[in-house]
């Protein structure tokens, strides 16, 4: 630094000029700055793994960084995605006529598979399937007369609550009026 000062004062007050940044000048830099990072690596060889430290892509450490890399790109993508896409009018959904496409095929895909599964893995090992395999059969049954019973007693309870209504001159006039209108 003082050499530096010297030389500014020294040249600057006898009328000539310094260029900092001539060609050679910066060659030179460069080439100071190639040395020094072959002389890091060398170091680096020598220093680290020289002693049976490892630096190699398989340790733990480079592969969080890696994996840490990766979820950046992800974010910047995804971030781009919305800058780039959804920013300029675009949509990108699950609502557009091309993912709903897609979805319906897989769903179908699926669908085939799984009775095509069903036929192999099943009924081609001689079980039945449907609604008429007795089991089933009897299931239904069950469940329908335990319903009638369940109705049955329900409108038992119902009947104990209420009582007949007496014949009023009124109903027997509506009564014999239906008589006639159904003979006639």
């Amino acid at each position: 630094k003082e050499y530096r000062k010297d030389l500014e004062e020294g040249m600057k007050g006898k009328g000539m000029t310094v260029f900092e940044d001539t060609p050679d000048l910066i060659r030179v830099k460069n080439a100071a700055q190639i040395l020094n990072e072959r002389q890091y690596k060398k170091d680096l060889e020598t220093e680290i793994k020289g002693k049976g430290m490892e630096v190699g892509p398989d340790t733990p450490e480079i592969r969080r960084a890696k994996k840490a890399s990766e979820i950046a790109s992800m974010k910047e993508y995804k971030k781009d995605l919305e800058n780039e896409i959804k920013g300029k009018g675009m949509e990108v959904s699950t609502d557009t006529l091309d993912i709903q496409r897609a979805k319906k095929a897989s769903e179908i895909a699926s669908q085939v598979k799984y009775k095509k599964d069903l036929g192999n893995e099943i009924i081609g090992k001689g079980m039945q399937v449907g609604p008429y395999i007795p089991e089933i059969q009897w299931v239904k049954r069950a469940s329908e007369i335990t319903s009638q019973k369940m109705y049955k007693d329900e409108a038992e309870k119902m009947l104990c609550n209420y009582s007949a209504v007496p014949d009023t001159p009124e109903m027997e006039r509506i009564r014999s009026t239906q008589k006639n209108i159904s003979s006639v």
